[in-house]
């Protein structure tokens, strides 16, 4: 494994409804889930990334962002940022008010804040994940096998060569462009 320690990340990862627990309650797999959660961008900090891009959608990306603002608070030391990446002007339009609140709530601490187009637009999501994968040397997912934009957004990363943090199911895995098992994880899905 190499000693270069990447400096940027980004989160792609489930919403809501598609975690096997609820995202909205403090129970035992919510709490593990966070957990790692935390354990892993803390750590990402302490190996020296420090630009983290979050897609502000309502759950992976949104408790990825307050993660990323805990470890702020907490690593005076680092000039840890966060990019928000919005895919359109009015994301969090239809969001519940859990949600919602948690959306403006990290847009008031982000660093910059990115829009990839005044309207929603086909392909808006996707232009969104490629631009932060662009801007990443490595993703952090939560990812368990579930088709949709998750699991096309590490497949992006992987022909980018990005390196994957995922802490799905599995527990806490790293995979390297070089190594096949993604693919094999990844395309066995499809």
């Amino acid at each position: 494994m190499e000693n270069n320690l990447s400096k940027s990340c980004c989160f792609t990862g489930y919403r809501p409804e598609k975690f096997d627990f609820n995202l909205c309650d403090d129970t035992k797999e919510y709490l593990e889930f966070e957990n790692k959660l935390y354990g892993a961008v803390f750590s990402l900090g302490d190996q020296g990334v420090t630009r983290f891009y979050c897609g502000m959608a309502m759950g992976f990306d949104i408790l990825g962002a307050e993660a990323v603002l805990t470890l702020r608070e907490a690593k005076t030391d680092a000039a840890i940022e966060l990019i928000c990446v919005k895919p359109f002007e009015e994301q969090a339009k239809s969001f519940p008010d859990f949600w919602k609140k948690k959306y403006n709530n990290i847009l008031k601490e982000a660093d910059e804040i990115v829009v990839m187009g005044k309207d929603y637009y086909k392909g808006c999501f996707h232009k969104r994940n490629c631009y932060m994968i662009d801007n990443s040397d490595m993703v952090l997912t939560y990812y368990d096998g579930k088709s949709g934009g998750t699991k096309s957004t590490l497949i992006y990363a992987n022909k980018k060569g990005k390196k994957i943090v995922n802490i799905g199911e599995y527990g806490v895995q790293t995979y390297f462009a070089e190594d096949e098992e993604i693919y094999e994880i990844i395309e066995d899905e499809i």
